[in-house]
């Protein structure tokens, strides 16, 4: 069980005495302001012992009065502030007028920001609330009446407050952290007990005054006992945590527990009221209370233990895949950079290479004036991007797969497909051939990687500014047209710039809608074996006049029952290797889901596939 605080019962400083008045404007910003008035409460040197207790804390020793606020402060964690009682008659909490501005204990004369929650006095500014006092209420030598405040403020005002003035405090400090409203209480019970230690003549001067307009009481969390367990896991000396157990940690932490369901001992759910003292930004969720007991049970008892998870295979979307494999192909493959343009057209640029593409889906609130109209091709964003670069490269290739927008449909979505858009830019002469072969050469490759299947090109009349009277051509796979690609004309080039004679542009826009349906069906790929699968390196001797295309054709039509996989590793000729000659080196993987192999059974497959590999024409390496 935790200690009792050893205070001063509230019910002893109450009394007939008069009560003072407390008004606060704004309960939502000073929750509770408690105050309590003595009498014979001078200034004089606190005890060693609590000096020692302030220095180690790393505050300094000033008299008795003070001393009792920080030690009171830094115990419980609840600041307080002493009044000259003489100098106040009545309280109320509320904000500072504009433009005021007001004197501080430190002699200080600060502005104060806009809706600075204030301490008043018959509405006279006597102190910044949850920050200092001020000067004109300060306990000096003839104070007779100590006026002890012990309030609760919103976190974020007096953080607010705190830093617009730059100036953070002791007591600031901890009203940041929102603290407990039942604190007030206690603390001003803890202050008249240590005093009354060092002052066995202190009288009260008045009840004690509590101004709490919205008592606020912590709410019940629900706890799912069951989850909790799952969540913590096994610990030392018992499978899982048991409700009892649960019920027993909170209720030596004071938490309120009410069972809130039915059933065996773990999966009864509890409704978990935690302290006042723990319900201000400490326990306020679930997870709060599992760690709660997690941390009680120990963390070090916890057995570690993998979560088990079951692994399923998912298909890949077919567009996402056909992208994937599109940029992999073109990137990786062929040193295309991947750019991305906005998904609107811009009017001042389409004016500038004369294209209009007539209606458009139109955006309410566009980034600009002129750029309203969702784009409905990739050309004039990638014929951009290549102005751009020609200043910085001498060539480029770029690709970009984005979406763009077909009006006549009810949704946007609806009207958004996705395409694909190439452009090659080579600066010099004789660059027309080398980018238009260039770019017919990048598709066909896209279509043997991407498809298993050939691009085929027919010859087509231009229809947009970028198109080439001569070299625009239709994009067919599998006899379906999927795109065009042409090269940029010369009168564009000098249109936009003179000094674009020197360069020549190819330019391809497929879109990838058809494409997609040309993909393979995906196969699961096979379980991880259970059993070594050891690899077999062949070198071979062939004519260096004979392709490589017959050598691996004729090594696919080798059969066995261990054989797993035959790859192609790397080519050699020159050094060691006889003039005429090529060396290729493969490489063999070799199992049995069954078992492991054994010596002769390795041996065995090495002695069939070399007689294949002779009759076939090729001469193992020595």
């Amino acid at each position: 069980p935790l200690a009792a605080y050893d205070v001063t019962p509230a019910s002893e400083l109450s009394n007939t005495l008069p009560a003072l008045p407390i008004e606060i404007d704004d309960p939502a910003r000073c929750m509770r302001f408690s105050a309590l008035a003595f009498e014979g409460l001078r200034s004089q040197p606190s005890p060693l012992w609590m000096q020692a207790r302030l220095a180690l804390c790393g505050m300094r020793p000033i008299d008795l009065i003070v001393d009792l606020t920080n030690y009171v402060m830094l115990e419980l964690g609840q600041p307080m502030h002493a009044f000259d009682g003489a100098k106040i008659a009545n309280i109320q909490v509320a904000n500072a007028k504009p433009g005021t501005k007001f004197r501080t204990l430190d002699g200080v004369e600060r502005s104060l920001p806009p809706e600075t929650l204030m301490i008043q006095s018959d509405r006279k500014n006597v102190g910044i609330a949850g920050i200092m006092g001020g000067a004109e209420t300060e306990v000096g030598p003839a104070t007779t009446t100590v006026l002890l405040e012990s309030a609760n403020f919103d976190a974020a005002t007096i953080r607010r407050a705190a830093t617009e003035m730059g100036h953070r405090t002791e007591a600031s400090a901890r009203f940041e952290k929102s603290l407990d409203p039942a604190n007030t209480i206690l603390g001003l019970g803890r202050f008249h007990k240590l005093a009354l230690r060092e002052l066995p003549s202190l009288k009260l001067a008045g009840t004690l005054s509590d101004g709490y307009p919205r008592p606020k009481q912590p709410a019940p969390i629900r706890l799912d006992c069951e989850f909790a367990a799952r969540v913590i896991g096994n610990i030392e000396g018992a499978r899982l945590v048991t409700s009892e157990r649960m019920i027993d940690i909170f209720s030596r932490l004071e938490f309120k527990c009410e069972m809130a369901g039915s059933g065996a001992s773990r999966s009864a759910t509890l409704e978990v009221t935690p302290p006042s003292f723990r319900a201000t930004k400490d326990i306020s969720i679930e997870a709060d209370l599992i760690e709660e007991i997690a941390r009680f049970v120990g963390y070090n008892n916890i057995i570690p233990s993998m979560p088990r998870m079951t692994a399923r295979h998912l298909e890949p979307a077919k567009p996402l895949a056909l992208e994937e494999r599109t940029l992999s192909n073109f990137c990786l493959g062929a040193d295309f950079v991947e750019v991305q343009n906005y998904i609107w057209h811009d009017d001042d640029w389409l004016k500038r290479i004369g294209f209009d593409p007539g209606e458009c889906i139109t955006l309410r609130n566009p980034a600009a004036n002129n750029c309203s109209r969702l784009r409905k091709t990739l050309a004039p964003g990638l014929i951009a991007m290549a102005e751009q670069n020609r200043h910085h490269f001498d060539s480029f290739q770029l690709i970009e797969i984005g979406s763009v927008f077909e009006p006549g449909h009810d949704r946007v979505e609806a009207s958004q497909h996705r395409r694909l858009g190439l452009l090659i830019g080579r600066q010099g002469k004789g660059s027309d051939k080398l980018v238009w072969d260039g770019l017919k050469l990048a598709l066909a490759g896209w279509a043997t990687h991407a498809f298993e299947a050939a691009v085929r090109f027919e010859s087509a009349k231009e229809t947009a500014p970028w198109e080439h009277g001569d070299r625009t051509a239709a994009v067919l796979l599998s006899e379906a047209s999927i795109g065009r690609a042409t090269l940029l004309p010369p009168e564009l080039l000098t249109k936009l710039d003179e000094r674009l004679r020197s360069w020549a542009f190819a330019l391809a826009e497929v879109d990838l809608r058809p494409c997609v349906a040309m993909l393979e069906h995906f196969e699961k790929l096979p379980t991880v074996p259970r059993f070594p699968q050891p690899d077999l390196d062949f070198s071979v001797l062939i004519d260096a006049s004979r392709r490589f295309g017959d050598a691996a054709k004729g090594l696919s039509s080798f059969r066995h029952p261990l054989l797993k996989r035959l790859t192609f590793i790397d080519s050699y000729e020159g050094g060691s290797i006889p003039d005429g000659r090529r060396s290729l080196l493969f490489r063999a993987r070799i199992g049995s889901d069954e078992r492991t192999l054994t010596d002769e059974e390795i041996h065995t497959f090495n002695v069939h596939f070399r007689e294949f590999l002779t009759i076939n024409g090729m001469e193992l390496r020595s």
